[in-house]
């Protein structure tokens, strides 16, 4: 049954969102995608039940636990969250939908498909326990925990990383050290041998400490992916009691995970969830607001970003280096009006606008209008990513501190996916994807 589950949890690629089923109640999940060498997303979302695409598919499928008469009600569902949270980075997914499970088989998050000459697929676990059914037809609740993982089904410990003073309830997302103190952080790791019911709730116990983890910083590029860094002088290994101590000289936030690094230079572990931890310059208790990723996101409305185009109304976009961008979430309450993450003063806007009159040129026009400045704006991107290159990178066409709109430059003979990130003065992002734009050659 692993293999089964193995596959349907392995074949998504590439998903867009389809209309949300209204009957569906949006709860909060922490959703974790784990990818072949990076991690893919993570963090506490607001999700209900919806239909689902594919990027290989030709129509939506319902993906809100009703699925092959699962659930009497509708509700969340670990694939419908995690397409939304591949959303908010700009990001999909693709999978095979197969009738008779009325589920779709996962093959890919984001950048990162299965290799099946490999045997590396795509697995589900919910509070830490592989799932029996697939992940559409599982229905979850607030407050469970969503772990996709890529090349699941090898025999390699689960890592969970908490401050050493945790004794149960839901991994925390963040905790407090002193500066220049010896911060204690303790790894466990969970070795599933068979599916079972999740748990209600996540738990602790099944879990034992881990001798031989490396504690390790982590790097956020502007994509929203997470790589732990075990070659970094900062690392730390875990003792036989699982434990290890951190001094961190320099305050702010800090944001480290654990792994293994293989004898052959892989990861021989599945790395474990992420902990920012601030370190408060004294006399500060704190250190302000919370990063966007341990705030609660919501997905971008979907359909946005793909309306008719309106008359450009700026030149060359403003070159000052700006905040760089981060991966906060959306409200969805106003349409196409994205808003940062939960807190005062946020800034409002109205979706970016497209003008490709002049793509004949590798010209793009992009215009946006400021609702409610907020706290401020303290600064913007407009990123592309080259479609069909396996691995391709967000790449920054334009940035600035001020203004409303852009004139982008993009090379021809290629399709790109674009997105628009704003981050606002206090230092919380979001971000808003553009849509996709063919750029003709030199022969047309």
């Amino acid at each position: 049954m692993r293999k089964i589950v193995a596959t349907l949890t392995v074949a998504f690629s590439i998903v867009t969102l389809a209309a949300p089923v209204a009957q569906a109640a949006p709860a909060e999940v922490n959703v974790r995608i784990e990818g072949r060498e990076e991690t893919l997303f993570e963090g506490p979302i607001l999700t209900a039940g919806h239909a689902v695409e594919a990027s290989s598919d030709s129509a939506p499928h319902g993906c809100d636990g009703l699925n092959n008469g699962a659930n009497p009600l509708p509700g969340p569902t670990p694939t419908a969250a995690s397409v939304d949270a591949m959303s908010i980075l700009g990001e999909d997914f693709d999978g095979q939908w197969y009738p008779g499970f009325d589920d779709y088989f996962i093959e890919r998050w984001g950048p990162d498909g299965q290799d099946e000459a490999k045997g590396e697929y795509w697995g589900l676990l919910v509070n830490n326990v592989f799932t029996d059914v697939g992940g559409c037809q599982y229905e979850l609740d607030g407050g469970d925990e969503i772990l996709w993982v890529y090349d699941a089904f090898k025999t390699r410990p689960l890592l969970a990383l908490f401050p050493a003073s945790y004794s149960a309830g839901a991994r925390p997302l963040t905790a407090v050290a002193e500066l220049g103190q010896p911060f204690e952080v303790e790894v466990d790791a969970y070795e599933d041998a068979a599916e079972n019911d999740p748990p209600a709730a996540p738990q602790r116990t099944g879990a034992s400490p881990f001798e031989g983890a490396e504690v390790a910083p982590v790097a956020t590029d502007e994509s929203g992916f997470q790589r732990v860094e075990a070659e970094s002088a900062a690392t730390v290994v875990t003792g036989a009691d699982g434990t290890a101590e951190i001094v961190f000289a320099e305050p702010g936030w800090h944001r480290i995970k654990a792994t293994v690094t293989g004898s052959g230079g892989g990861e021989s572990a599945v790395r474990s969830n992420r902990l920012d931890v601030c370190v408060p310059a004294p006399p500060a208790t704190d250190c302000g607001a919370l990063p966007a990723e341990d705030q609660v996101r919501t997905p971008p409305p979907s359909g946005g970003g793909e309306e008719e185009p309106e008359p450009e109304t700026g030149g060359e976009a403003p070159q000052p280096e700006g905040p760089g961008p981060g991966g906060g979430g959306m409200s969805a309450a106003t349409p196409f009006m994205p808003s940062l993450a939960p807190g005062g003063g946020q800034v409002r806007l109205e979706a970016p606008r497209l003008d490709r009159r002049r793509l004949g040129r590798g010209l793009l026009g992009v215009s946006w209008r400021v609702l409610d400045p907020g706290v401020g704006i303290g600064g913007w991107t407009i990123s592309s990513r080259t479609l069909g290159r396996k691995g391709a990178p967000y790449v920054v066409r334009a940035r600035g501190t001020g203004g409303t709109s852009a004139l982008l430059r993009l090379p021809g003979g290629a399709a790109y996916r674009l997105r628009f990130t704003v981050v606002d003065a206090i230092g919380r992002s979001s971000t808003v994807a553009l849509g996709r734009v063919a750029v003709p050659g030199p022969d047309g």
